[in-house]
């Protein structure tokens, strides 16, 4: 018995050594998985080294119902950046109907559409499009009463998403759509912040929600928070994954009109680059920024353009926090917090975290009358608002509109944007994100036309393209890419992002 109990002490150390090597190695390949998951999480075009290309569109259609609701009526954009033609199939999911299958036919680099609104009309539609080939990438126009906006789509599914900025005054709705496109159940825990409070903010009936596999729920945000001017939404899957929208629309009737349609963020970082704004008489931008950790973030804002970096301003988020900077279009400096001044009209922005905490950041620009409750534009501006039963019928000759645009983490030396169909130009901003200089070179699908640009180091440059054309903007290194669209005469502002090209592509 002693002889054992000798042996047995003998041979410990030796299995503690191979436990803590066991352990190690376990260690390893979890961080390992972790950085290939942080790697994933961003959307991107398929590279020729994947065989097919899959997207997941949250909002294809959704009709405004009597208690609540955003109106949408969607145009999804499929474009094959491939020398190749495909076929490419799209499902229709509705909890309320059987799913309906769609094809169509993408020639080799070109860009095709389909009007979901003429498939289906459902309460509630979300849209899964596959094709078998790499090089597809899937984008909407999303339409509304009260204006329209661009959307992409989301090549990734996550347990993760984050909307960096919403409202929920009086004139305002603002709605979460999450699809579960995977074949098991998915739950959901929702959290919020607003700026008038500090700290998230969790209703409990929005904690442990069901999303049923391979469909799709809608939120009114405005049921479960109270109304204010600006909240941050994260959505977190302790089981399953999902990709979330976020709709937002504003009715006149405090004066300022909009729809906006935005796909949540999957990704935090210390920088984020917002290439394109614009500020004059009836223009207006403001930057959000969201803290999702519980450390506080010190933040610079800086608005760049042809020459670079042209001023800035600081400010911190506090943990599980929300704030907006506004910018505003005049020279001299003035003492208002959370207050940016710039003499640019044309310009970039990027936002750093100076202190190394990771946030989230978007940008709001709107356009035509601003006036929100409390701060009610002219008598003359106002809207009166129609029955659930009367449709609304803007102003004829009225331009207004308001645009959500998420920022990009960082660069990218290739990016796609699809400029959907639309009247007038369309502005496309190409921001440099690096210390030295740049050039980028912008080709359209199906033309020769071929333009370059010299960016100083964080410069911007801006250039007006018609619509209805996919381009391509390659560059010696990295980039930034965003376009935006004023509807003329009319309701309808619309920022339209860009599209990484996967790393191998």
């Amino acid at each position: 018995m002693t002889l054992l109990l000798w042996l047995a002490r003998l041979a410990l150390p030796a299995l503690m050594v191979a436990g803590l090597s066991v352990d190690t190695r376990f260690q390893i390949d979890a961080d390992d998985v972790e950085e290939t998951i942080g790697l994933e999480t961003a959307s991107a075009v398929p590279s020729s080294e994947s065989l097919t290309s899959t997207w997941y569109c949250p909002t294809a259609y959704s009709r405004k119902l009597e208690a609540s609701g955003v109106e949408a009526q969607s145009e999804l954009v499929i474009t094959n950046t491939a020398a190749e033609p495909t076929r490419a199939t799209v499902h229709l999911i509705s909890p309320t109907s059987a799913r309906r299958l769609v094809r169509l036919e993408v020639p080799g680099l070109s860009t095709r559409s389909l009007e979901v609104a003429d498939q289906t009309t459902d309460e509630l539609v979300s849209a899964l499009v596959e094709a078998p080939i790499s090089g597809v990438a899937v984008s909407r126009r999303i339409r509304s009463t009260y204006g329209s906006d661009v959307a992409s789509c989301s090549s990734v599914v996550a347990d993760v998403w984050h909307v960096v900025s919403g409202d929920t005054q009086a004139d305002a709705v603002s709605q979460l759509v999450i699809y579960n496109p995977l074949p098991t159940d998915a739950v959901v825990d929702l959290s919020f912040a607003s700026d008038a409070e500090a700290g998230l903010y969790v209703p409990k009936e929005l904690v442990g929600m069901v999303v049923p596999a391979a469909n799709v729920i809608s939120i009114d945000i405005g049921a479960h928070v109270r109304r204010r001017d600006v909240l941050s939404a994260t959505v977190r899957a302790r089981l399953g994954r999902v990709v979330v929208d976020h709709l937002q629309r504003f009715d006149g009737s405090s004066g300022r009109v909009g729809f906006s349609a935005t796909l949540a963020s999957t990704i935090t970082s210390t920088s984020w680059y917002h290439p394109v704004a614009r500020l004059g008489e009836r223009e207006s931008v403001s930057v959000v920024m969201s803290n999702p950790t519980d450390v506080v973030a010190d933040v610079e804002v800086t608005v760049v353009s042809g020459e670079g970096k042209v001023g800035s301003a600081t400010t911190s988020v506090g943990p599980y926090d929300v704030i907006q900077m506004r910018v505003l279009p005049q020279a001299e400096e003035a003492l208002i917090a959370n207050t940016l001044f710039t003499s640019v009209e044309s310009f970039g922005i990027i936002v750093e975290s100076s202190s190394g905490i990771p946030i989230v950041s978007g940008i709001e620009i709107g356009s035509g009358p601003n006036g929100s409750p409390g701060k009610e534009s002219p008598k003359q501006e106002i809207l009166v608002v129609p029955s659930d039963s009367e449709s609304m019928e803007l102003p004829v000759g009225r331009e207004s509109g308001f645009s959500v645009a998420s920022g990009a983490p960082g660069g990218s030396r290739n990016w796609l944007l699809v400029l959907p169909d639309v009247a007038g130009e369309v502005v496309v901003a190409v921001e440099n994100t690096t210390s030295s200089g740049v050039t980028a070179l912008i080709s359209r699908y199906g033309k020769r036309e071929r333009y370059e640009l010299q960016l100083a180091a964080f410069a911007i440059q801006h250039l007006r393209l018609s619509g209805g054309s996919t381009i391509e903007v390659t560059s010696e290194s990295e980039v930034a890419v965003t376009a935006v669209h004023q509807e003329p005469k009319g309701a309808g502002l619309s920022s339209i992002l860009g599209i990484r090209f996967a790393e191998g592509g």
